[in-house]
This record gives C-alpha cells, sequence and structure tokens, in this order.
C-alpha cells in the first residue's frame, strides 16, 4: 500500500519530542456582543483578562439571521487586526488563545462590532 502526503498539519510536540494532544473539554462558555464605538481605535474583545482554551468570532446578527453590520470588522492581536469578519460571516471564525483580552476588534463603521463565545 502506497502512502501519500495530501496535507500537512501543524502539531505541537513536548520537550521529549512526543506529540501533545488537547482531548479535554470545555468547562464553560461564556460571550455576547462585542460593539466598538470609534472606527479608529481597536478595542479589546473583553476588557479584562479571561483565560480560555479558545474565542469563536462572528458577525452580529439579529433573530432571522440577517447581518446588524454595515461594513466587515477585523480581528487580531494588540498589533494589528487583518482577519476579517464579514457582515454575514455567522459561521465565524475559532482563535486558539490562553486569554480572550489579547482578541482585539476593528470597526469599519462607529458602533459596529462582532459576536463571541469565549471556551474556558
Amino acid at each position: 500500500m502506497a502512502k501519500r502526503w495530501i496535507n500537512s498539519v501543524d502539531v505541537e510536540v513536548g520537550e521529549n519530542g512526543a506529540p501533545l494532544f488537547d482531548v479535554a473539554g470545555c468547562a464553560s462558555f461564556a460571550g455576547g456582543t462585542k460593539t466598538v464605538s470609534s472606527s479608529s481605535t481597536p478595542e479589546k474583545l473583553v476588557p479584562d483578562p479571561t483565560p480560555c482554551r479558545f474565542v469563536w468570532v462572528g458577525a452580529r446578527v439579529d433573530g432571522s439571521g440577517n447581518p446588524q453590520n454595515t461594513a466587515p470588522c477585523f480581528i487580531g492581536d494588540a498589533a494589528g487586526q487583518n482577519i476579517p469578519i464579514l457582515q454575514s460571516n455567522y459561521e465565524g471564525v475559532v482563535i486558539r488563545v490562553d486569554d480572550a483580552s489579547k482578541v482585539y476588534v476593528k470597526v469599519g463603521v462607529n458602533g459596529q462590532g462582532v459576536a463571541y463565545r469565549i471556551f474556558a
């Protein structure tokens, strides 16, 4: 049987070189919406340090799934926010991070923002 390499994957390894596996579930998840008052100043997703396993961030939508933003929002870290969250991106993106307050949100229109869930 021939083996073929189709895709690559990043694997975290321990000091001894053995792969590390993350199989524990999350004990809690909390979230809401983050609106940013000024398009010229990115803001933290949450103001206080919030330890977590990962964060889901998506577009704000109403109860029928219709977009609430009129322009894309961008997420990233303090140095740069260049991951776009389009107005209709209700599927969102998952960011593996140890603290949700390390995620920043930048908006194109004052008062718009994102929906989020923090998995801890």
